[in-house]
């Protein structure tokens, strides 16, 4: 029930904000990416895609608010030492800012995210299969460009850094670069 209760204000806050401030437009997003692996996660891990839905407002033209929920898949680098076809996999759920620097059908844009990522590994070790489920923060932040397709349809192009700390004493050990494209609708 309490868990209902900060998901509910969570939601409501923004709402408020937004009546007083004079919401430009209601946004739902629709997005894919590519994901690709740096630092110590690219050992055993190549490329992976992601998808993710989104909700969230605009106001006055400059400034942007959303909430997105997501799923990202990994593939097995060629080589690894994890074998018994592994999976990794992440459920991601944040909120974030973005900051337009045009107004008009063409609108570059800096956006940051923050949140948690539930994480699920499954691999075999010894001939035991291990399925490890973890939660960790994360942030997300880059840039990109929205282009009018419509009055209320917008593509999206974008290119993101992603940080998930799993061990705080390595930083950044779980790290990638995303890059996407997406469509959004203007209720």
């Amino acid at each position: 029930m309490k868990r209902t209760i900060y998901i509910l204000f969570l939601l409501l806050v923004p709402s408020l904000f937004a009546q007083n401030n004079h919401v430009v437009k209601t946004i739902v997003s629709l997005n894919v990416s590519a994901v690709k692996p740096i630092g110590v996660f690219a050992k055993n891990w190549d490329t992976g895609g992601g998808i993710y839905l989104g909700y969230g407002w605009e106001y006055n033209s400059k400034w942007g608010v959303k909430f997105q929920t997501g799923y990202n898949r990994y593939r097995l680098k060629s080589g690894s030492a994890l074998t018994e076809s592994p999976k990794l996999s992440m459920w991601a759920f944040q909120i974030g800012g973005r900051r337009y620097f045009l107004a008009g059908d063409i609108k570059p844009f800096v956006t940051v995210l923050s949140g948690i990522n539930i994480i699920r590994l499954i691999y075999k070790i010894e001939e035991k299969k291990v399925d490890e489920r973890e939660t960790h923060m994360n942030f997300q932040m880059g840039g990109g460009v929205t282009i009018a397709l419509s009055n209320s349809i917008d593509l999206e192009l974008s290119v993101l850094y992603n940080s998930h700390l799993i061990n705080p004493s390595i930083p950044y050990n779980l790290t990638g670069f995303e890059s996407g494209m997406g469509i959004s609708w203007k209720l």
